[in-house]
């Protein structure tokens, strides 16, 4: 309920904000914008993406975006997490653990004259990389165990996939460019990992199918979900060059 009430207030201090702007004697009506719309641009220093907005009456729109989550955007969710106090040993399994990703987004924004608002929910995606055993120890212990390199374990890795649900608010403003069908949205924005799930493997099956490996596994997924949905703040940057159909 804090996330959600930390987001709500975001989103009613950018009203405010638009409320000193706007004349008072200025009308309500529709802004006469396009409704269909199609984007590209990035959510710096998250994604790649891209995407495509509908714009309803009486200043709505919806607005759906693809991305990718790669070089050199593949350490921020690391990074920010450990600004907001994820602790350094699982922060670096967890960047030893992903290679990239990929993101899928939905929001829903209201729109000022030359600005606009909104809410939406986020996906994230994470590609694996390779855990070692002495990964899986300092997540379980919270202790670095790099050193330790038993005979006959190197060869053996785990494999670690998360997916991350996201709620998020944004403000962002429009600059129209000289061609009247082209123009450049830049966003500030503050997304919250809600929840989120992990899943385990190894490159030996037969493991994977033990007792102790299954429990190790709902440990590791635990305690890899409470860090993300503790620590898990991901605010950006986003800039989008924007192609409007009228």
């Amino acid at each position: 309920m804090k996330i959600i009430g930390c987001l709500i207030w975001a989103l009613v201090l950018s009203f405010r904000l638009q409320a000193q702007e706007q004349p008072s004697g200025m009308k309500a009506d529709p802004l006469g914008y396009p409704v269909h719309s199609f984007f590209i641009g990035t959510q710096i220093p998250l994604q790649y993406n891209v995407g495509y907005s509908y714009r309803f009456p009486h200043r709505f729109a919806a607005r759906l975006q693809v991305g990718v989550l790669t070089k050199p955007y593949d350490r921020f969710i690391r990074s920010s997490m450990e600004a907001f106090g994820l602790d350094k040993e699982l922060g670096r399994v967890i960047a030893k653990s992903f290679r990239g990703g990929t993101l899928l987004s939905l929001s829903a924004n209201y729109h000022f004259p030359k600005s606009y608002t909104g809410l939406y929910g986020q996906y994230i995606h994470l590609q694996s990389g390779g855990v070692t055993p002495a990964d899986a120890l300092g997540i379980y212990f919270k202790r670095d165990f790099s050193g330790f390199d038993p005979q006959g374990l190197p060869a053996f890795a785990f494999a670690m996939q998360s997916n991350l649900y996201l709620l998020g608010a944004l403000y962002g403003r429009q600059f129209p460019l000289p061609n009247p069908r082209w123009r450049i949205d830049g966003e500030l924005s503050l997304a919250k990992v809600i929840t989120s799930s992990s899943s385990f493997s190894s490159n030996r099956p037969g493991i994977d199918r033990t007792v102790l490996a299954k429990g190790l596994y709902q440990v590791l997924d635990r305690e890899v979900g409470a860090a993300y949905q503790q620590h898990g703040w991901l605010p950006t940057l986003n800039v989008y060059l924007v192609y409007q159909l009228w």
